[in-house]
């Protein structure tokens, strides 16, 4: 098939009204991702140096995003911290970091195809490592430092045979500790960049809108690699020396995709933290954003600063949150994005970028045009599980090949010709899976009292996509002087998981979950747990002088 860049780029660059009816050549895409991807790839190298990866044939990741750029002045990353300010890391710089870094690991044992997790927070560390992973040819897993329970369940799940992570981080590792790797070396730099095959997996990454989340899923060098040649020329709009910028974008969702896309396109991915916008949300401002991501957070607060954001290149969101229609046009308005092209982006990691985006477009409030992204092979299914296509214009959107992957969960919807967000399969928090059954396994660990817990979503009225997380937790009769309160549960689970695992709500209810075989250590009847709290069952037993009285005797008997 042939594909024509201008109209490709034409219908990208903001300027163009919405289409009646998908284009020709967007559905021609998904049908030839390759074809596409090499129609795209002179027009994204542009006149600087050439890939050496070629679409379908093999990638070269570390000459295409790091060495091509090394002879400029470009910067590859820029990041903010309150002791030091803003930092940069030059294109330069990172290839001559990473060089080093890579030979120094090589000496050590990392060859092509072994398992690396980069336990780091994102910053020049993260990426300097991941370049160095990639020259290497490691199948590289990323898990930002934290929970130590969080940390351990995935560790264990990924089996690695190397960790990089800041040496105070090594109690965090636990058996793992003996695979640490140095990330300051003195080692000569010489290395000679590994060629992946497009099927070889590039990285085992710990998705949250996979489900379950703790279990690795495969990137493969071509998704990756396909996928932020698209992102970086289409999706997001960028051009050499541009910047991206997406603070408080989940990490484990959107790297290493943005780093991908940013890098292979010569661009600078800007990184500040929120709680650092939080007390400055003028830094913003500080460096010329072409592309910007906002979160529903980051939205209410530049949108209470009356932040100055006209100059912004491009916004984007993720559909998969909220759809708080007139929070974003107040927003809109008060910042002067209501002037600047937007749309909306749903990356998934384990597809390497991003699966669905809307053609950008003025508009002074959100809609939920999306389709599915340029050169995405991809299948609406209907929700039968059974893998057979939906009927009608309404399904599962699901990337393609889909075997052995986690179960679609972006429902799709065609209207008039034009694809729509229409939610999600079940409830989830902005896209990602809520880890009710990991905070379920750490409150029947000690310290503390043995707990067993449930969790449900329940809808948010006004917004669409809105939930509230609710847990269940079942305390039984406690022994004489031994008190559970809110507080404790939440500390237990933050410690453990961290804050993003905190439910919204806790019920606390002194009585004993069902199980599934009636034996006490059986599994917890979690249906029946829900209905009877959906009811309000639990709240009546609760207080019912003859369930506290078989709950106590239950324990009594338990206890023996």
């Amino acid at each position: 098939m042939t594909f024509e860049p201008r109209v490709v780029l034409a219908a990208f660059d903001g300027t163009q009204p919405p289409p009646d009816s998908v284009p020709a050549w967007l559905a021609r895409s998904w049908e030839d991702p390759d074809g596409f991807a090499a129609a795209m790839a002179p027009i994204h190298a542009g006149r600087s140096t050439p890939f050496k990866s070629r679409t379908g044939q093999h990638h070269d990741f570390f000459h295409d995003l790091v060495a091509r750029h090394a002879t400029t002045d470009r910067i590859a990353l820029r990041t903010y911290s309150r002791t030091q300010g803003w930092r940069t890391l030059s294109y330069r710089q990172l290839q001559e970091q990473a060089t080093r870094r890579a030979t120094a690991w090589a000496g050590l044992g990392v060859k092509p195809g072994a398992k690396l997790c980069l336990l780091l927070p994102p910053g020049p560390e993260l990426m300097v490592s991941l370049c160095a992973a990639l020259g290497l040819g490691a199948c590289v897993s990323l898990l930002p430092p934290g929970a130590r329970a969080f940390v351990a369940r995935r560790l264990d799940a990924l089996a690695p045979q190397h960790v990089a992570a800041e040496p105070h981080q090594a109690p965090l590792l636990g058996k793992h500790a003996a695979l640490l790797l140095p990330l300051q070396t003195q080692v000569p730099p010489a290395l000679a960049s590994y060629t992946y095959k497009p099927a070889e997996p590039v990285g085992l990454l710990f998705s949250p809108l996979a489900d379950p989340s703790d279990v690795p899923v495969p990137l493969t060098a071509g998704d990756a690699w396909r996928s932020a040649l698209v992102d970086g020329l289409l999706t997001f709009g960028l051009n050499p020396g541009d910047h991206l910028a997406a603070p408080g974008f989940h990490p484990l969702q959107h790297l290493p995709a943005l780093y991908f896309t940013t890098l292979l396109r010569g661009a600078t991915f800007l990184h500040v933290e929120p709680a650092d916008l939080e007390v400055s949300p003028a830094l913003l401002t500080e460096h010329p954003v072409r592309a910007l991501g906002l979160t529903p957070a980051m939205r209410d607060l530049v949108a209470r600063a009356r932040l100055p954001l006209k100059n912004v290149g491009l916004w984007f969101r993720d559909p998969q949150a909220p759809f708080d229609f007139h929070a974003w046009r107040d927003a809109l308005k008060a910042t002067g994005l209501a002037s600047v092209p937007g749309g909306n982006v749903c990356v998934d990691p384990a597809w390497g970028g991003a699966v669905l985006c809307s053609q950008r477009r003025v508009a002074a409030d959100v809609h939920t045009d999306i389709a599915p992204a340029p050169g995405r092979a991809w299948a609406l299914r209907d929700f039968t599980d059974s893998g057979q296509d939906a009927a009608g214009d309404t399904g599962l959107f699901t990337p393609l090949p889909d075997a052995g992957r986690p179960p679609a969960h972006v429902v799709l919807t065609r209207v008039r010709g034009q694809y729509h967000h229409f939610g999600g399969r079940e409830p989830r928090r902005e896209g990602r899976v809520f880890l009710f059954a990991e905070a379920a396994a750490v409150l029947r660990e000690p310290p503390g009292p043995r707990l067993d817990a449930v969790g449900l979503a329940v809808p948010v009225s006004g917004m669409a996509g809105a939930y509230r997380s609710v847990l269940l937790v079942f305390t039984g009769d406690l022994p004489p002087g031994t008190e559970v309160s809110d507080a404790d549960v939440r500390r237990r689970i933050e410690q453990a998981l961290g804050a993003d695992a905190l439910p919204d709500r806790i019920e606390r209810f002194a009585l004993h979950a069902r199980r599934l075989d009636g034996q006490q250590d059986g599994p917890v009847d979690e249906e029946w747990c829900r209905a009877q709290y959906l009811t309000g069952s639990l709240k009546l037993k609760s207080g019912d002088p003859l369930f506290q009285a078989l709950t106590s005797l239950r324990a009594r008997v338990e206890s023996r």
